[in-house]
């Protein structure tokens, strides 16, 4: 029985106490272990796991300690019942019978689930070559320093601060170093009141299109541009406008005079990295200010730029609060951590943090302490300058080896962007493209997804080649394998005609 409920790891870096600590833990909850029956001792447990007699005894002893054993003199330990107390028992399974299931589909109010996304394997890390956007390369990750904030925001001092319900507010300590480490890097001044944590750059825009959309309302985007803000505002403005590029970014076109609210993405254009120049953001601010129009300025990548000065950012140069900024820390710190803000108005800030109240009251405040203090202690200024230096020598190795396997595809390298928009040859399907490339250990991003749905006018030769997922060692190899799948595709094409 015993040898069935504990299954030690003996290569795993948790130790066999806190491996036997938790499977004894699970066996109780589970009802695994029946109250009133006595475990093992200590010798006998140890001797039938291969352990130590004193790792099962420490073992035994946190339990008793946290409630989950008991001890009884000269007779063992048993499960206490009070830890099993209160509950409603087994789930009985459903059984078969005339009840009519509740109809789900006409209830909703439209199919989230059908909207065009990126997708990404789950699995991505066992592919050899992961030229994903948006994941992370482990070795990159400031660990050692997050642990180090991690375990000063979990002080005795420090829980004081955060472990209360903040109702509505953020953590000051985060707000503080947003304004003075990353805003002001930007050219951006806020105050505390014009700013607004998120839990990350999708949630920023959501409670904007939440606040400020109805079904009265068009919004413009970049086309091609960033899936899921078009699916966001899909959900709640009545039109969303697909607006053109130009060599600049976003054009000024006469589709702009239709959108009482633009998101663009002006540092790194999604997905082509277009870094739009100083004269067309003063144009862009000129038109909404004569216009009385609202811009949505997604940053969401500039931190990473490496070569000369970054452009101002367009919230930057805004003085009739006409631009609400947006960004994140998904690209850099780590997008599981889910870091946000939102700057913009007194006034909208107001309203956007109590509608946050509504739908989950604040973010995570041990989280935002804990970003907080990487901020504060410079590990996050550190790993810019190594992530800096990683995405250039990425980038160049990707231009070279692109230029010699896959001479015919073009793509321009934009500073500090952590990815390539590719463009193949007409006739190539990067959807197939992706498929074949896959079975090579290759992941790539097909393009189409970035473009509004024209149907048969989506170009589909387009795909993204992120840069921050994979190693430089593996990029060289990584693209002479997508040039298989590429030459089979090619050959595969030609034997259909």
């Amino acid at each position: 029985m015993w040898n069935q409920l504990i299954h030690l790891t003996f290569r795993s870096k948790v130790s066999l106490q806190a491996q036997i600590r938790e499977m004894l833990v699970a066996a109780i909850l589970d009802g695994n272990i029946p109250v009133g029956v006595a475990l093992p001792s200590t010798r006998v447990l140890a001797g039938q796991l291969g352990v130590a007699r004193n790792t099962v005894a420490l073992a035994y002893e946190l339990l008793v300690d946290e409630g989950y054993l008991l001890t009884r003199s000269r007779s063992g330990h048993y499960v206490n019942p009070e830890i099993l107390a209160g509950r409603a028992g087994a789930p009985r399974p459903p059984r078969p019978g005339r009840e009519t299931r509740a109809a789900w589909g006409p209830r909703l109010r439209g199919a989230v689930s059908s909207q065009r996304n990126i997708a990404k394997p789950r699995d991505w890390q066992r592919y050899p070559y992961p030229f994903l956007y948006g994941q992370i390369d482990p070795s990159q990750l400031p660990i050692t320093g997050w642990r180090e904030c991690s375990i000063q925001a979990a002080s005795a001092a420090e829980i004081r601060g955060w472990a209360g319900d903040l109702i509505d507010a953020d953590d000051a300590l985060l707000i503080e170093q947003i304004q003075t480490r990353l805003l002001m890097r930007r050219g951006v001044f806020a105050s505390p009141e014009e700013i607004l944590v998120t839990v990350g750059a999708q949630h920023a825009l959501f409670l904007i299109a939440t606040l400020l959309f109805d079904a009265q309302t068009t919004v413009g985007m970049e086309n091609p541009g960033y899936p899921d803000a078009r699916n966001i505002f899909a959900t709640r403005a009545s039109r969303v406008v697909p607006l053109p590029l130009d060599d600049a970014g976003l054009a000024l076109s006469p589709a702009l005079d239709a959108c009482q609210y633009v998101y663009l993405t002006p540092s790194h254009q999604c997905p082509t990295n277009v870094t739009m120049p100083l004269a067309r953001r003063e144009a862009l601010l000129a038109w909404a200010q004569a216009n009385d129009r609202i811009l949505i300025e997604d940053d969401y990548e500039i931190e990473l730029g490496y070569e000369g000065g970054a452009q101002p950012a367009l919230q930057s140069l805004d003085r009739s609060g006409r631009v609400i900024y947006v960004s994140s820390l998904s690209k850099t710190l780590a997008p599981g951590i889910r870091i946000g803000f939102i700057v913009g108005s007194r006034e909208l800030v107001a309203e956007l943090r109590a509608l946050r109240r509504l739908m989950l009251r604040h973010p995570a405040a041990n989280n935002e302490r804990s970003v907080g203090l990487f901020l504060a202690m410079g590990y996050h200024d550190t790993l810019l300058r190594r992530l800096r230096q990683a995405q250039a020598e990425r980038s160049r190795a990707a231009a070279a080896a692109l230029a010699r396997h896959l001479p015919g595809v073009q793509f321009t390298r934009t500073a500090g962007a952590s990815s390539l928009w590719l463009r193949f040859e007409r006739g190539v399907d990067t959807r197939a493209l992706a498929n074949a490339a896959a079975r090579q250990g290759v992941l790539i991003e097909p393009g189409d997804v970035f473009f509004a749905d024209a149907g048969d006018a989506v170009p589909a030769n387009y795909a993204r080649l992120g840069l921050a997922s994979i190693d430089v060692a593996a990029i060289e190899p990584g693209i002479a394998a997508l040039e298989v799948a590429h030459r089979q595709l090619r050959a595969a094409r030609s034997e259909m005609r």
